[in-house]
């Protein structure tokens, strides 16, 4: 009796780290001008990671990760602070414009960057949400959540 083959991994990591970042953007992205407050924000980021501040042209002024919300709560010391829900609780100043809190300097990725250039920026700067640009305009949002999508698909 021989050995049963190994079955071998559909996954091609190698091929899937080449695949360009605009395959698996989203681009359907929470975009905000920087007058909107951050009720705004905290209303429209819902079910997002990140928020694109931009001009009327799409040209980016600033970014919002879910994370730097987190980091404007200070939550109180008899409980711990978890996700969204936390934060429309929390008591800050829903009026402050979103420009006040925007991430003027964000890492950028260009449509055409290699997941494995995406990935590497993700491991190296801690960084996990990202606007795509292109042509100095916003072409989409780049996040772990986009990996995982990607993976659910080629996994099937």
């Amino acid at each position: 009796m021989g050995e049963e083959a190994e079955e071998k991994p559909k996954l091609n990591i190698a091929k899937l780290s080449r695949m360009p970042v605009k395959l698996v953007m989203d681009e359907n992205f929470l975009k905000l001008s920087p007058e909107d407050r951050i009720e705004d924000l905290i209303k429209g980021i819902e079910h997002r990671t990140c928020a694109v501040v931009a001009d009327e042209e799409n040209r980016l002024l600033g970014f919002i990760s879910i994370d730097e919300i987190i980091n404007l709560v200070v939550p109180p010391s008899d409980y711990v602070l978890v996700g969204i829900d936390a934060i429309k609780e929390a008591h800050f100043d829903w009026d402050r414009p979103v420009k006040e809190i925007m991430n003027t300097r964000p890492i950028k990725l260009s449509p055409n960057d290699p997941l494995s250039y995406a990935l590497g920026m993700m491991l190296e700067t801690g960084v996990r949400q990202f606007p795509v640009v292109e042509k100095k305009r916003v072409v989409g949002t780049f996040s772990a959540q986009s990996v995982i999508r990607l993976l659910r698909i080629f996994s099937r």
